[in-house]
This record gives C-alpha cells, structure tokens and sequence, in this order.
C-alpha cells in the first residue's frame, strides 16, 4: 500500500524543486533521497527566499548568484559569488544572517552591501540564507527557523506633521551648510555607501535614481521623508532603511540639494582642495542660475495655475490628445507601462514635471528605459522590461501589452537610452492645457502629515 502522505510530501518537494531550483538537483533537496520535516521545512524557506533574493539581491549577486548582477559592474568591489560552493559553506547560516541583517561592515566585508535588519523580517531573512545555500548547492547547512523567530517586518514610525515642518524650517535656514554638505557627501560615499545603488556624474550604481540633478528633480521634504522611511514612501522599494539618523538625513539632504547637476561639475577638480568658502557659495549660485535659465525657457507654462479638474479630465481621457492614463497609473488607475504617478506631487519639483511633459527623455526612471529586442525570425519588438533571467525577458510594450520572449528565440537585444513617452506634447498640447496638467500633477500629494 502506498503511504498517501509520504506520497504527498514527496510531491511537495518535487513541485518545489520543479517551480522554483530548476537548477539545482532533486537529491540535494532530498538531502540523500530521503525526505524529512527537515527538508520540507528548507525548501519551503528557500521558495519563500527565490523572490526576495531577486528583487533585494540579484541587481548585485547576479540571477544565479555567479557575482554578475547588471550593478555589479558599477561597484568598488566586487560582490560575492553566492553560487561558490566554496566560499558559502566555510559561512555559518548565523554568519550569513548577521551580513544581510546586519550589513557588510557590521560583519567586516564590504562596506557596500547595506542592511536588510530594518526592512525584512527575521523569518524572510533565514529564507534568504536558505535560498543562498541552495545556489551554493551547499547541503552541509541545511536551514530552520530558530525558535521566536519573527515572522512580521519591523514596524518603523512614519514621520510626523510635527517633524517635517521642523525639517523645512531647518532647510529654510541652514540648507545650505559648506560643512553639513561635506559631511552629507561623506555619507553618500562612505558611511552609508549609497553610491552603490545611485550614481552622480556618471560614478557609482544604476539600482536606484542618478542623483546629478537632485537639486531640480525632488522637494527637499519628500527626500527627507524617502531617506529617513523608504518604505513608508514605497513600500515595494528596493531600497532597505538604513536606520539613517536625523542629523544623516539632514546631511543627505543638504548634500544632494546643493549638487550643481551640470556637465562642467567635474571641471576644476585638481583644484578642489584650495575651494574656500566663498568659491563654495559662488558655485551655489551657479546652481540657481542654471535653474533660472531653465525657467526662463518655459515660464509661459508657469506662469498662471492650470485647472487641476481639467487636467485629471485631459489625463484620464483615451480618445484624448494626451491619453496619460495609458501608461501611467493614478491611484490604482491607468497603465503600467510608465511609472505611478500617485504621489508625484509631493515627491516631485513642478520644474522637473514640466520638463518631462515637454522633454521627456531629460530624466527617465529607474526600471522604465527601453528595450530593443531583434529576434531571429527578423522581428524587432520594444517596450519596458519588468523581468530578466537566463532564459527569458518579460516587457510591457506601448500598447501595454505584457510579452514573454524567450531568449533561444533572440538575435540580439539592448537597452535604450530613450523614452517611450511621446516627446511631442508641446506641440500638440495647448498651452492651457499643459498648465492644467501641471495643476492637476502637483494635486498628487500624500494626505496631510498630522
């Protein structure tokens, strides 16, 4: 008779190792062929690991753990090769832990890899290290929940009224300190090593958003909250919260909303070290000149408010001219070929909305570049691309349209430098109406702090 149980754990497994360890063999999930609670209990931590490790890790480490993530290239030093059987057996599963929980330079590695203690539960990151074992194909550490292990992610405050009103206070007044930029750009470089995930001339990653023009792009108050609580801003970010302190915040800040953000930044260099004070300012001044310059250009779009009704009316209409809502999504409405536009209000300059109304390939998002793909029967197709892996590429095209390429049926394929948003607006747009969907842009705010 068969065992209908046994049967059915088996089965697990086997659906388990199918679904999710296409790659690693069957009887190292078996541990030796013979299942137990143990294993069950491990490959369920590894498949709640596979998602999490490719969303937070894989940019880095790489689809496979082989080091070679599409950021790696941008690093310092080079990420570990999770997939080195070698290297992750001589780690302990509290080793592993401690460097995801904990950051690199808490477990003395890199400095670069941040701090996931804040952002991930404990439960999620035993499953990472699960995870990371299997890509080892390392069976001589199988993984299980310490007892009282917590399974919820920590409950960080969100700021309040109070606290962002005393952060544009202290903006208004000291902003603009030589000494808390400098100590601002330690952070960004070193202490905190954001430049891992963003990059500023050129230097550093491409995870999250270039930062050259940061000054022109975001609202000090919305990069004050974003620092300070990621998640609360986006939940789904890829960004873990570093625990950033009020006085780091407040240095970020400064640092990133002085940045000059124009070509002739990286001229001078040599010369950095003689800078006083006064050469300091006169650079700050540069900044607002630039801005100016751009204002100058596009004041008869600011100078009168915009009706927001209209402007809703005008983004949301698919037989219109403009039809946003096909690829931008407001409030659980629209596409997703572009990015959310919920909050864009509160996190975005009305500058810098204007300029990507009227100029759109200025500044495109992180994750919504292009893709060219040619395939061998001679078909090129285009779009946003929303997932890679060995095997296959997953885009949006324009029409919104989700495709599933497999990459055996590829010639070539590139990424682009330029965005799928019509770059056309400002001829077929009235002045009216852009200013109506400036209003109604700049209506997208988060609900009053209280």
């Amino acid at each position: 008779m068969i065992n209908l149980e046994k049967l059915r754990v088996i089965l697990k497994i086997l659906f388990i190792s199918v679904l999710c360890f296409a790659s690693v063999p069957v009887a190292f999930v078996f541990a030796g062929g013979h299942e137990s609670a143990e294993d069950v209990e491990f490959s369920e931590l590894a498949m709640a690991g596979e998602p999490l490790y490719l969303h937070y890790c894989a940019h880095c480490h790489g689809v496979s753990g082989e080091g070679d993530g599409f950021n790696a290239e941008n690093l310092e030093k080079d990420p570990a090769e999770l997939s080195d059987n070698s290297f992750v057996s001589k780690r302990s599963n509290k080793k592993l832990f401690k460097v995801i929980s904990k950051g690199g330079r808490a477990a003395k590695r890199s400095y670069l890899m941040p701090n996931f203690g804040r952002t991930l539960s404990e439960k999620e990151i035993w499953s990472l290290v699960a995870y990371i074992r299997l890509l080892a194909e390392d069976k001589q550490h199988p993984v299980s929940l310490p007892p009282d292990t917590k399974v919820n992610r920590p409950k960080i405050p969100p700021e309040t009224g109070e606290s962002l009103r005393s952060f544009i206070k202290w903006y208004k007044n000291e902003g603009s300190s030589s000494a808390l930029v400098k100590d601002g750009e330690s952070l960004f470089r070193d202490k905190l090593a954001c430049i891992a995930c963003h990059s500023i001339a050129d230097e550093g990653g491409r995870v999250g958003p270039e930062l050259t023009r940061a000054h022109y792009l975001y609202k000090p108050e919305w990069l004050y909250v974003w620092i300070k609580n990621p998640q609360h801003a986006k939940p789904k970010t890829r960004m873990p919260n570093l625990g950033v302190s009020e006085k780091q915040a407040r240095a970020l800040v400064a640092f990133l909303q002085n940045l000059k953000g124009i070509e002739e930044e990286e001229e001078g260099e040599d010369d950095e070290e003689e800078e006083d004070d006064e050469e300091e300012e006169s650079e700050r001044e540069t900044v607002q000149e630039v801005k100016q310059i751009v204002l100058d250009e596009w004041k008869p779009f600011l100078e009168a408010e915009g009706d927001a009704v209209a402007g809703k009316a005008l983004f949301f209409d698919m037989e219109g001219t403009a039809n946003c809502a096909k690829c931008h999504t407001v409030k659980g409405e629209g596409g997703k070929v572009g990015p959310d536009l919920s909050l864009v209000g509160t996190s975005r300059t009305k500058e810098f909305l204007l300029e990507s109304i009227l100029n759109p390939k200025a500044v495109i998002t992180v994750g919504y570049a292009s893709v060219l793909i040619l395939t061998k029967e001679g078909k090129f197709l285009t779009g946003i691309k929303v997932n890679e892996d060995d095997q296959s590429l997953d885009i949006i095209d324009k029409e919104g349209k989700p495709l599933h390429v497999e990459k055996s049926l590829i010639k070539k394929f590139k990424m682009q430098k330029i965005s799928i948003m019509p770059g056309n607006f400002k001829d077929i747009l009235s002045k009216e109406e852009i200013q109506n969907l400036l209003a109604y842009l700049t209506s997208l705010t988060l609900p009053q702090l209280q």
